[in-house]
């Protein structure tokens, strides 16, 4: 009798309270974006305190994780004397590979499109191609055996070629376009800038090839499509790294994505272009069916 009243009393004691987490954000400033992402990760993680900081301001005692936004946050975050971990989003490979290493605990959350997604939204575009151009330049040679990896896993050819934009850029592009059926944008501002778009997009259209990216911003100026993160996806894949343990080193790409396509050059190039949201909820089952 006596240990049925004891379970009962236990069963009856309020369940114990969640240990919350404290986040520091380092923001670059404020603005509509940071606004949105702020907002994003406090309903993605509604138990944990998040507290927004400037790049000049010290990080609070009892802070778990420092995330930074921006290069200016991750410079910032680099220059401070703690060991906490931390998680830079709203940073590129490229970007990366110019930040002073530190002595910290440190892993990026990377804004530049996963190749595997850029690789899958070109075949769910145009089902037929074979062969995949990219160009590079020497600061983003690192990246090409993601880049062959990706394009095996389409059971397609990459062709890459290495090119100095000061000298060679045109005559590689057009080499590239004729020995391949797409060409994809790589995360390289020495190619993909505004000096170089409208060259590169007269070259690809011209012979009806298509140009997937190389990101968000350059859909507007003429690429077909691209897979990007707004603030709501990277939010959200800041707070689902979070549960799962954010590693102490190395980088990411974020798990939630959207899909952002320019209409009126689908339409110039007569490919069927479904919805934005339908192009992404594909991609998403292609990853969770891997």
């Amino acid at each position: 009798m006596k240990r049925w009243l004891a379970a009962l009393l236990v069963c009856c004691l309020p369940a114990q309270a969640t240990i919350a987490e404290q986040y520091a954000v380092i923001m670059p400033g404020t603005s509509a974006l940071t606004q949105q992402f702020m907002a994003s990760l406090g309903n993605a993680l509604p138990e944990d305190r998040i507290i927004e900081l400037s790049v000049n301001d010290a990080v609070p005692e009892g802070t778990d994780l420092v995330i930074t936004m921006g290069r200016q946050g991750l410079e910032a975050r680099l220059q401070q004397p703690d060991g906490l971990p931390t998680l830079a989003t709203y940073v590129t490979a490229e970007s990366l590979l110019a930040t002073a290493a530190a002595d910290k605990p440190m892993h990026a959350l990377l804004a530049n499109p996963k190749p595997a997604r850029q690789v899958a939204l070109a075949k769910l575009l145009v089902p037929g191609i074979r062969r995949i151009g990219i160009l590079l330049t020497e600061q983003t040679q690192a990246g090409l055996p993601e880049w062959r990896q990706a394009a095996a896993q389409q059971n397609t050819d990459l062709v890459n070629v290495t090119v100095d934009p000061q000298q060679n850029l045109t005559r590689k592009l057009v080499d590239i376009i004729t020995d391949s059926d797409i060409l994809l944008g790589t995360d390289d501002s020495l190619i993909y800038n505004a000096d170089n778009l409208k060259t590169i997009l007269l070259t690809s259209y011209s012979r009806s090839k298509v140009l997937i990216g190389p990101s968000a911003p350059f859909i507007d100026a003429g690429s077909l499509t691209t897979t990007y993160s707004s603030p709501d996806d990277m939010a959200r894949s800041t707070a689902w790294l979070i549960k799962q343990g954010v590693p102490g080193s190395g980088s990411s790409y974020p798990k939630h994505f959207s899909v952002l396509s320019n209409a009126q050059v689908a339409r110039s190039l007569g490919i069927p272009l479904p919805d934005d949201a339908t192009l992404a909820q594909r991609l998403a089952e292609l990853e969770h069916a891997q």
